[in-house]
């Protein structure tokens, strides 16, 4: 047999062209695989970019949604501050004013009793037929002042009025506003609720308004003002017994040594122009 014929594949011969093909081939798809991939990387990095920006602006419009909340919050705070301010502004002017009314009531107290004790000398010294109303009348405020209980010894079983203010602005009775006909007090038995509540109308519609703020002061404050209290209460009485002289007619209204600021006397007289009073309204209506 004849020998087999090499072949050559280097020289230009159909199998060197078929090789050479195949291997252009390869590496034009292998630039495209890896084209299509980078394409496939990219359009996953632009969508998960789009979802990044997107998921930013919803926090976005969160926050500002947020942040108008809080100004909101802080504009109402800031408001409810300046209620709180005008407030404590407020209760600062009314406990100055408070303060001035209660210095006010200490100097017309103050006033008062050296009034009396004046017009107790000018009686002393003028020595005439009006001395005698003038020592009722300073005899009246010395009975008040060394306590009602003590005067008249056995025959004095009953409270006088300021008795009873004083001890209703002790305990604190006053302190809530409470009307003083509804004071709850161990110097009047029940039987006498009566006269008690027409005197404590009379006190109610004669005491001055320096006299009730002070009478209505906490126990702490009263207890540091026992004078004051003490001389409110007994010219609170003295002006009920003038008072009641006046409405009676007497052409001296001002209320003698005889004349006992008791609940029961003044209760029982108040009570006669209570009704005559009404009587008179109900006249004029006719």
């Amino acid at each position: 047999m004849p020998p087999s014929k090499k072949i050559k594949t280097n020289d230009g011969t159909p199998s060197g062209r078929g090789a050479a093909l195949t291997s252009t081939t390869i590496d034009d798809l292998t630039a495209l695989t890896t084209a299509q991939l980078y394409s496939l990387s990219s359009r996953r990095h632009r969508d998960e970019s789009r979802e990044s920006v997107r998921r930013a602006q919803e926090e976005r419009d969160r926050a500002y949604v947020a942040l108008e909340q809080s100004q909101r919050w802080l504009e109402r705070a800031n408001e409810h501050l300046e209620r709180i301010e005008e407030g404590a502004r407020e209760a600062h002017r009314e406990y100055m004013d408070a303060k001035n009314l209660l210095v006010r009531v200490r100097q017309a107290s103050s006033a008062a009793v050296e009034m009396m004790g004046g017009r107790a000398a000018a009686a002393a010294a003028a020595g005439d037929e009006s001395s005698d109303d003038e020592a009722g009348m300073l005899g009246l405020a010395g009975r008040m002042s060394t306590g009602s209980y003590a005067a008249g010894g056995k025959n004095r079983k009953i409270p006088f009025i300021q008795d009873i203010i004083i001890e209703a602005a002790k305990s604190g009775e006053l302190v809530e506003g409470k009307s003083l006909q509804d004071v709850d007090t161990e110097l009047v038995p029940r039987k006498d609720r009566s006269q008690f509540a027409n005197a404590m109308k009379l006190v109610g519609e004669l005491w001055t308004e320096e006299e009730e703020l002070f009478l209505r002061s906490t126990p702490d404050e009263i207890n540091e003002s026992l004078e004051e209290l003490k001389v409110i209460a007994e010219t609170i009485a003295v002006r009920c017994l003038t008072k009641l002289n006046e409405w009676e007619g007497r052409p001296d209204p001002t209320p003698t040594g005889h004349q006992k600021p008791s609940y029961v006397s003044v209760g029982t007289r108040a009570r006669r122009v209570f009704i005559s009073r009404k009587k008179d309204e109900n006249e004029e209506e006719v």
